[in-house]
């Protein structure tokens, strides 16, 4: 019997071979000195979803690497970015997939979530206790834990369902981002808007910065948010924009709202980019931060979370 190649899951089939040139081009638009090697390929295989084969087409086609053969190691940013366009199941798209579900939920169903903040020293070995700072609410809290493992305190959080709808001013400035392409990026250039623009790539955190920017040039009321992306098993850190309309701040996502059609599995008709996504979020503040920090060092964080029924 013959096994034809499209009878393969489509993580394990090979993309065109344009289709993984163009990316590898659009990937290059980032400045090399922004990246960090330090990705193995054993690690692209088990954390991003890029397998040997793949993982070969994409340096054939020139993306940044280091060192050569089982040596080579590749940037984190890049990695992700190929696994989300180049469509393979890796935490990222997963991701993806969880939002969705929580967002087609949250419509419905509406529920509560306890959210967990768990964290570890970031300089572990010194002196003394732990001391963390700890982002619940809009203030930071003070608490002393372990070096690893900190369970750091819990949000409660509930979903609202209905929003005022948005003017027509701001529909027509979300739509101005629609040929924006959803990328991870370092932090040097996300906040970048030259480079939003020039490239057409953004995350999130640089395209609602924009919103506010713009928004606010236009005389529209507008604010930055900073919180929670609220999703069963794990939140994560996120932001948005938010317009006031009504005397009712409407979070507004048109980025994400597009990443989650492309790979979340949404239907883009009942979940357009001008549509809001605030069922999902949680606000803590009006700019970029940490949820936890150690002695004014950022600290890694995950936020487990489940369903209060």
């Amino acid at each position: 019997m013959v096994t034809h190649a499209s009878s393969e899951p489509r993580e394990r089939q090979l993309p065109e071979p344009k289709l993984v040139e163009d990316l590898v081009r659009r990937l290059r638009q980032v400045p090399d000195r922004q990246r960090r090697f330090s990705v193995t390929p054993v690690q692209a295989r088990r954390v991003h979803g890029v397998r040997p084969d793949l993982l070969a087409a994409l340096t054939a086609a020139g993306v940044p690497h280091v060192g050569v053969g089982d040596e080579r190691l590749y940037d984190a940013y890049d990695l992700g970015n190929a696994a989300l366009h180049l469509g393979r199941l890796s935490v990222q798209s997963r991701s993806m997939r969880a939002w969705s579900k929580a967002w087609q939920t949250a419509l419905g169903q509406a529920p509560a979530h306890r959210v967990q903040v768990v964290s570890a020293c970031p300089v572990p070995g010194h002196r003394g206790p732990c001391r963390y700072g700890v982002l619940l609410g809009d203030r930071r809290h003070q608490v002393e834990g372990p070096a690893a493992d900190a369970r750091l305190g819990e949000l409660r959080t509930a979903p609202t369902r209905d929003w005022p709808e948005l003017p027509a001013a701001v529909r027509e400035l979300l739509r101005e981002e629609a040929d924006i392409g959803f990328f991870l990026l370092p932090e040097a250039v996300r906040w970048d808007q030259e480079f939003m623009w020039r490239t057409r790539m953004a995350d999130c955190g640089g395209a609602a910065a924009w919103l506010v920017h713009e928004g606010g040039r236009r005389g529209l009321r507008s604010r930055f948010s900073f919180g929670l992306l609220v999703a069963a098993p794990y939140s994560t850190p996120h932001c948005w924009a938010e317009f006031l309309v009504d005397g009712v701040w409407v979070p507004v996502d048109p980025l994400l709202v597009q990443a989650l059609n492309q790979w979340g599995g949404l239907d883009p008709g009942a979940f357009p980019p001008d549509g809001t996504p605030g069922a999902l979020f949680h606000r803590l503040t009006d700019r970029f931060t940490k949820v936890v920090s150690h002695g004014g060092v950022w600290a890694q964080v995950s936020l487990p979370t489940d369903r209060i029924d």
